[in-house]
């Protein structure tokens, strides 16, 4: 039966419960409705499909919702995905309807459900991408899809399975003897030449062969009997049912009595580390040499006796690498060794502790257990030191050379780290004192907890993503996505042509966009306190990207806080920074700075020049406007008749107000910026 068609104007809050369930089904699965949840705005359009989470349009749910819904959906028979469509469904004056579903499905690259959303309001799947996870995936099976699968399953459904089996178990069953209703007798391994007409209730008596004499035989193999063979005859008797083999543990047992040597004391054991158990055998048999029966591995390495309470010695097992690789059976001698130690110690090594440089032990860290509220993966040290070469600090200048140090900032020191992923990635390995333990408490466990748990949440075009980090070794380290054009500041400073002024004002909306993302996307802001053209980086299409969140602020209320320590890079900070004023406006301040950076190409700090500071020699040389320290090497700033350095000036002007309360919130920033940016077209 064809699914019906639905108006895409439907409200999703009407959708049957066969199509929330089957929505259910495709979202469910690996959390993709958290993507679809992520980018649902407050307001929606009544007019229009198109729902987009911008600055004036924030994002619906915060962190707190999604952890409402996940723990809902954790009960059983619960879908996360249908408790979201029933709580967006029912709440904002516009109702989410199934066109503005199959827009958002469509920007989250959610495909597969995508394409079951067009199927019911009769639309034609949406295009996917050329490239990437998300790409159409040819086939080419004959004819339609749908009728070759289901010719597959008519011929599965031919093959009954379930019938030969049960068949055999019949057949099996058949050949079985019943056992008395006394339960299973004890079993007891004896030289005896016949067992016939033994009672049932007596125990029951295997009879065995005289093993061969093998080639490796030891001195007093004769002492242990053959389990091999044991087995093997115990299956050939039909007298014994194939479910009552012997009782292995028992057989163990019996070794006291068999034993000619059992004078020698039980040997204090312990367990040993495992990571010297699984190391290669030092001594190995020769290739040609059989494997020997179990009383020789029984034997002490003198082969007289059999240590009582012993365990196998499954070194001699390790034969050549024709036969089994050494490096996957264990070396289970180091069981059979005395030790001073008390029973029941464990020592422990990691096996992953060996770094590049080859040294098998784990380097001693001074950093906390730190136990982090973040999904982020965790590298390992010693992986980070290999991909970095050793942090190599001669500078990078191409992959086959050695070098890979990209900076130096406040915190830490930046490689390029190659290997851990398909592409380049960038880590920032935090300063640390020379100190011998590092508490929680500590400044710089902070700034690293800021990073890693608060920017973990935090996914923008213009923000640098944090993609993992590391606290096992003798620092932090934190794993960045790779931007390969360098800072702004470098740029400014060493080759200021290479950005026009239309390039300039392209960064300075990208970067103001991101610092206003911080301060609105969830409902408490972040301020990131460090803002300026160093910590703004460039990819290859000159395309901005803010990172650096090392002094990040939380603000858990208002928009404004107290502190009592300076903090950030003083030729950005603001009026109110030394007197421990904290709020958004700050990060207004900083911005305002790095737009006189892009109007002039002049460093932020000169000690050469009457006003150290950028701001104070601005205010100084410019009255009016702009002109007199204007950088025009790099274009006329002129389009159209409309001087675009002369508004971007009186911008830059609201943004350094002594008076924050007169300052601009950075989503008012954006608005000018846009308004500017439109008159280019």
């Amino acid at each position: 039966m064809a699914e019906p068609v639905y108006d895409p104007k439907l409200e999703i809050r009407k959708l049957p419960p066969s199509v929330t369930r089957e929505l259910g089904r495709l979202l469910d699965f690996a959390d993709y409705w958290k993507d679809l949840m992520a980018i649902i705005p407050k307001q929606l359009s009544s007019t229009t499909f198109v729902a987009d989470v911008k600055p004036d349009n924030l994002p619906k749910y915060n962190s707190e919702h999604f952890k409402i819904i996940e723990q809902a959906g954790s009960e059983p028979n619960k879908s996360c995905t249908e408790i979201l469509i029933q709580e967006w469904g029912t709440s904002g004056k516009i109702r989410a309807n199934l066109g503005i579903l199959r827009y958002l499905l469509v920007k989250a690259e959610l495909f597969q459900a995508a394409d079951y959303v067009s199927k019911l309001i009769n639309q034609p799947p949406p295009p996917r991408p050329v490239n990437g996870p998300a790409r159409a995936i040819t086939t080419n099976l004959p004819g339609r899809v749908d009728r070759h699968l289901e010719e597959i399953e008519r011929d599965l459904d031919k093959i009954n399975y379930p019938e030969i089996a049960i068949n055999k178990i019949r057949k099996k069953s058949d050949e079985t003897v019943a056992l008395p209703a006394q339960g299973i007798p004890k079993i007891v391994i004896s030289e005896v030449d016949n067992n016939e007409g033994r009672d049932f209730n007596a125990p029951v008596v295997i009879q065995k062969e005289k093993p061969k004499e093998p080639v490796n035989h030891v001195q007093n193999s004769d002492v242990m009997p053959n389990f091999s063979v044991l087995l093997q005859e115990s299956e050939v008797k039909n007298e014994i049912s194939s479910v009552n083999l012997p009782n292995i543990s028992e057989i163990l047992n019996s070794l006291d009595s068999i034993s000619d040597n059992n004078d020698q004391s039980t040997s204090n054991s312990f367990t040993p580390a495992f990571s010297q158990i699984l190391n290669n055998s030092s001594s190995l048999i020769e290739s040609n040499a059989p494997i020997p029966p179990l009383s020789q591995l029984l034997s002490d390495q003198t082969g007289d006796s059999i240590l009582e309470g012993s365990l196998p010695d499954l070194d001699v097992l390790n034969l050549n690498e024709n036969i089994s690789s050494s490096n996957i059976i264990p070396n289970l001698s180091l069981l059979n060794t005395q030790s001073d130690q008390a029973s029941g110690s464990v020592q422990i090594y990691d096996s992953d502790s060996k770094n590049s440089s080859g040294s098998s032990n784990k380097c001693p860290s001074p950093l906390p257990n730190l136990s982090l509220n973040t999904e982020l993966p965790h590298f390992r040290y010693c992986e980070l030191e290999h991909a970095t070469n050793n942090f190599s600090d001669t500078p990078f200048k191409s992959i086959e050379d050695e070098g890979r140090f990209l900076g130096k900032g406040a915190f830490g020191s930046v490689f390029l780290a190659t290997g851990l992923a398909h592409e380049f990635l960038a880590v920032k390995k935090i300063f640390l004192e020379n100190v011998e333990v590092v508490n929680e408490d500590d400044q710089v466990t902070k700034q690293f907890k800021n990073e890693v748990e608060f920017l973990s949440k935090y996914k923008h075009k213009n923000l640098v993503s944090l993609l993992g980090y590391s606290c096992d070794g003798p620092t932090y380290c934190l794993v960045y996505e790779y931007v390969p054009g360098g800072t702004l500041c470098d740029i400014l400073k060493e080759n200021p042509q290479k950005l026009p002024w239309q390039q300039r004002l392209k960064i300075s909306i990208g970067t103001a966009e991101a610092i206003a993302y911080l301060h609105t996307a969830f409902s408490t802001p972040i301020i990131h306190r460090d803002i300026k053209s160093a910590n703004i980086l460039l990819d290859g299409d000159n395309n901005p990207k803010l990172g650096d969140f090392g002094i990040i602020k939380l603000l858990p209320n208002q928009k404004t806080d107290t502190y009592t320590a300076p903090f950030g890079t003083s030729a950005y900070m603001s009026p109110e920074c030394l007197r421990g004023d904290i709020s958004i406006k700050l990060d207004t301040y900083s911005f305002g700075v790095v737009l006189v950076e892009l109007m002039t190409s002049l460093p932020p700090i000169d000690t050469k020049r009457q006003g150290i500071d950028l701001v104070t020699y601005m205010l100084d040389k410019c009255e009016e406007d702009i002109e007199p320290i204007l950088d025009r090497t790099i274009g006329s700033w002129e389009h159209d008749n409309i001087n675009f350095a002369e508004k971007l000036f009186k911008l830059a002007l609201k943004c350094l107000e002594d008076n924050k309360k007169k300052r601009p919130e950075m989503v008012q920033v954006v608005d000018e910026l846009r308004q500017i940016v439109q008159l280019l077209d």
